[in-house]
């Protein structure tokens, strides 16, 4: 425009000490090749919505921002953490956030061949300049300073150091205790004149996680074996493994905000459970951390998110109700209700179940999962553990760590892994080939079987021939005074899936027997 020149002079500006989160959306171009620019609003609005969110949280500053980076600055805040805790705090948010979108974006474009999501989080702390730049009302806030500059590189040096956070000694240091580091480098640049001492952050629950035995597996717990491992080497004991998890390691119990952690409940295999008491409202819910950093890409931590994502998806009495996700200085976590009935397996013990109670739980966990099979999901690991009960009795099916979410039928890619508890799998879990809705009308019907006897359906010396069975033995034959009941167990446990109830068959059928049984 003739006769007007724009200044572009700093205005107000002032220095001080801060931690910079830098960030950047690896291979970005990727995408924008890739999906519609609907479908790319719509995934960086929803990615930013709730990075923003965490930035608020932290009482960070959004600095700059554009569709593949973001710089975040977080000074000295009166009565809050040491800001660079704070910048800590907010980048494991981001990390998982990622995994988040990375799940988003597997499930909207399985057929696109999107590389993995991803982001490289740089942090630094030092001296910051703030300015306003332009004329009103066009001002522009912009950090600068050497700060900015090297999280900017440790941002960009985390893709060729395969990290997903890369964090200055300085600003780990000040960050305080409860922050753990794994590897550590130097990252050196021609404008520097000292390399840059730095490491990768890491999120643990403790220093005395206990590592199991593989000899001592339990044939309860859910297995995920690589194809062609060898069974054998699984021993066939059904003991009581989680209890005697619950050892000193757990009783370090953990701080969240906005929570109050009572004691601990349980032990998985991916994960941790505590009973917390909900500070604004004294509502007692459980808690679940992740085993694992968000700072590394892990199955287990994908799997834990994923979870997250899809029960979010699922309203349903007879499903277990979730209520926030997020992120301490030591785990991810979800927060979820807790149920005071204890576990289906309590409840049958060694003699099982009067049939109309049994009967009552059958129907509540087919309910659900005519639900979740309408949503696309298959939960793959239906056992008497992952059946709980409210304070009323009421059957709430649990545990979607291993569940996934159907795609035209089919699973997305090569099945590279069996998933499942072997008394309780399916003969296509068993082999390794396409599960479906009815994989989890097998497992229920295996579960009917034992609520009924108290009985495995299946038992043998050795996973191989509990496994064997599951795809060439009769289905298990019911007691006499149940024997009413064969048929229907026979349609559930059908070796051939094509012959399985589907969920809103076998609720169809049970009304249709309602009078007889």
């Amino acid at each position: 425009m003739k006769g007007q020149a724009i200044s572009i002079a700093p205005k107000r500006a002032r220095s001080f000490e801060a931690t910079v989160v830098s960030v950047i959306i690896r291979d970005f171009i990727h995408l924008t090749e890739r999906i519609s620019s609907n479908s790319l609003v719509h995934l960086m609005g929803d990615y930013y919505e709730k990075v923003c969110f965490q930035v608020t949280q932290q009482q960070g500053v959004l600095a700059s921002i554009s569709n593949h980076s973001m710089v975040v600055t977080f000074s000295v805040v009166e009565g809050a953490d040491a800001h660079a805790r704070r910048a800590l705090r907010c980048a494991l948010a981001i990390a998982m956030i990622a995994y988040q979108t990375r799940f988003w974006i597997r499930q909207a474009f399985p057929e696109q061949g999107l590389d993995k999501f991803g982001v490289g989080i740089g942090i630094h702390t030092g001296e910051l300049i703030f300015a306003e730049f332009g004329i009103a009302p066009h001002v522009q806030q912009v950090a600068s300073g050497h700060a900015v500059s090297i999280a900017s590189l440790l941002a960009g040096k985390s893709k060729e150091l395969d990290w997903n956070m890369v964090c200055s000694e300085q600003s780990l240091m000040l960050a305080g205790q409860g922050v753990k580091a794994r590897r550590r480098s130097v990252i050196g640049a021609e404008w520097l004149n000292y390399p840059v001492h730095v490491a990768e952050v890491v999120v643990v629950r403790g220093d005395t996680d206990e590592v199991v035995d593989e000899d001592e597996e339990e044939l309860d717990s859910t297995l995920i074996l690589e194809r062609g491992m060898s069974l054998e080497r699984y021993a066939s004991l059904d003991s009581a493994r989680y209890a005697a998890l619950m050892d000193a390691n757990l009783m370090n119990l953990p701080v969240v905000p906005g929570y109050r952690c009572l004691r601990a409940l349980g032990q998985g295999g991916m994960s941790k459970v505590f009973l917390v008491e909900r500070l604004c409202d004294g509502e007692q819910l459980a808690l679940k951390f992740a085993d694992g950093s968000v700072s590394q890409d892990s199955e287990v931590l994908y799997r834990f998110v994923e979870e997250y994502g899809l029960l979010e998806q699922v309203h349903h009495p007879n499903v277990l109700h979730i209520y926030d996700q997020g992120v301490t200085d030591d785990a991810l976590f979800i927060v979820m209700e807790y149920l005071s009935g204890g576990t289906l397996k309590q409840l049958i013990g060694s003699s099982g179940m009067q049939l109309a109670r049994a009967l009552s739980v059958l129907r509540e966990v087919v309910q659900a999962l005519v639900e979740v099979h309408r949503l696309g999901i298959i939960h793959r690991d239906i056992k008497p553990e992952n059946i709980m009960l409210r304070s009323d009795g009421m059957a709430v099916l649990c545990d979607f760590g291993v569940a996934r979410r159907i795609c035209k039928g089919h699973q997305q890619g090569p099945m590279e892994f069996v998933i499942g508890t072997p008394y309780f799998m399916s003969p296509e879990q068993a082999l390794g080939e396409d599960e479906e809705e009815r994989t989890d009308i097998y497992s229920m019907g295996a579960v009917f079987f034992n609520m009924l006897t108290g009985e495995k359906p299946y038992q043998g010396k050795s996973l191989e021939e509990i496994v064997q069975q599951h795809l060439r033995a009769p289905v298990p034959t019911l007691p006499p005074r149940y024997s009413h009941l064969q048929k229907l167990l026979e349609r559930m446990m059908a070796k051939d899936k094509e012959q399985r109830y589907s969920a809103a068959e076998l609720l169809k059928q049970m009304d249709e027997l309602k009078g007889s049984i």
